[in-house]
């Protein structure tokens, strides 16, 4: 009876010893923990675990990484559910943080590192947090915690990166496009973000993005379109030295009045947006011909002195002129029953030309004569006399009539 008792006995703590080890089993043994401490405390890269997890909840495998790396957590009370690792093989310490991190991605959850405490929170809360900013590309091997990247592009537009790699990231993950210094900035895995550099290297390269268009203009001019289009989308500011310069090359045909415009589709959009709203029928009383009123001078006369008004060179912008410039073709005609001036100028070209009549258009210095004229006629003969002449109303047959008459009586005298 008592050895039936002890066999008992036997069988209970083999069972018991048995479902010990079970517990055990995905945390590798005591030994394998004890093994990566000794590893942590030697700093020696040599030490290498087994990591098998089957269905354990997710913050008993958070406290075995804590004690495999003695690194301290600080877990949000969100953090919940079960993990499943399947490793067959043995791992190095830093491969096991690694393997944590990429768990808790899956799960979606991240690290934040804050002073000597790390911190495990959801990852939509990351991107608020104090997270890690990389600056540039760097050599070191992706993981799977959440971080911000700064990515500078050389020839591609951010908007349009944006728009591309958006259905590349996660939900949780933000994409912000910086045009002004031609910047993307990436809030996500560093795992990932490190895939879309790589895209990102075979598609940001010189003229990739960029689009040929012709437009067409109905009223306006193409060559003062273009330098407008050209002082309104200059580069605001000079770049870093090695700095790719955003490039918008436009060209204006005159034969056809149009415009052709390389650039990027965003750009492209941009300026036609614009040229729409500029490109409309110039008002009436708007045109290019212009009548002005001679008040004091002759405007015969005044025509031909406009007419040898000096035009502006081709390419002269700087300095003042010495007199007064007229940049197009300017046609100038009189009219002289009206004495006015015909101009046939643009409304710049005629701002000129008008200055200019204002100041010759003054009243002249006057002097007043004053002339009796007669005319005398002698001959050897003189006439003295009397003419009489008489003039009377009469009705004749109803209707008023003016009847009149006179006769001379005189002496002619004729010297000798």
């Amino acid at each position: 009876m008592k050895l039936n008792v002890n066999n008992s006995k036997f069988y209970l703590i083999s069972i018991l010893t048995v479902a010990v080890l079970l517990l055990l089993s995905p945390f590798t043994l005591a030994q394998e923990t004890k093994a990566g401490k000794r590893s942590k405390q030697t700093n020696s890269p040599q030490q290498f675990v087994s990591i098998d997890f089957n269905n354990v909840d997710i913050n008993v495998f958070i406290k075995f990484i804590s004690e495999l790396t003695g690194t301290n957590f600080v877990i949000d009370q969100r953090v919940k559910g079960k993990v499943t690792i399947i490793s067959p093989s043995k791992i190095s310490l830093k491969e096991a943080y690694k393997v944590f991190e990429s768990v808790l991605e899956v799960h979606g959850y991240t690290t934040v590192t804050s002073g000597e405490v790390i911190k495990i929170i959801p990852s939509p809360d990351a991107r608020s947090k104090s997270i890690e900013t990389k600056l540039r590309e760097e050599a070191t091997a992706p993981g799977d915690r959440v971080v911000t990247q700064l990515i500078p592009l050389k020839y591609a537009s951010p908007v349009e990166i944006k728009r591309l790699f958006t259905p590349m990231v996660s939900k949780s993950s933000v994409i912000l496009a910086y045009a002004p210094t031609n910047t993307l900035i990436v809030t996500d895995v560093y795992s990932n973000i490190k895939r879309l550099m790589r895209i990102l290297k075979e598609i940001d390269i010189t003229g990739i993005g960029q689009e040929l268009s012709v437009i067409p203009l109905e009223f306006a001019d193409a060559t003062k379109m273009v330098n407008l289009l050209s002082t309104v989308f200059k580069p605001t500011r000079k770049k870093a030295k090695g700095a790719p310069q955003k490039e918008i090359t436009m060209v204006a045909d005159e034969r056809t009045n149009t415009i052709v415009l390389l650039t990027s589709e965003i750009d492209t959009l941009r300026i036609k947006r614009l040229i729409a709203m500029i490109d409309r029928e110039t008002p009436r009383g708007k045109g290019k011909i212009h009548v002005y009123y001679c008040e004091n001078a002759t405007a015969e006369e005044l025509a031909k002195v406009l007419q040898n008004v000096p035009s502006q060179p081709a390419g002269q912008t700087k300095g003042k002129p010495p007199a007064p410039l007229v940049a197009g073709d300017v046609r100038i005609s009189a009219d002289k029953a009206t004495n006015s001036l015909i101009i046939l100028a643009d409304k710049e070209d005629y701002m000129v030309l008008e200055e200019v009549i204002k100041k010759l258009d003054i009243p002249r210095a006057m002097v007043y004569i004053e002339s009796l004229i007669m005319e005398v006629d002698m001959d050897k003969s003189l006439d003295i006399g009397i003419d009489w002449a008489a003039f009377g109303k009469v009705n004749l047959a109803g209707e008023e009539s003016i009847v009149g008459g006179g006769f001379r009586q005189g002496v002619e005298i004729v010297p000798d």
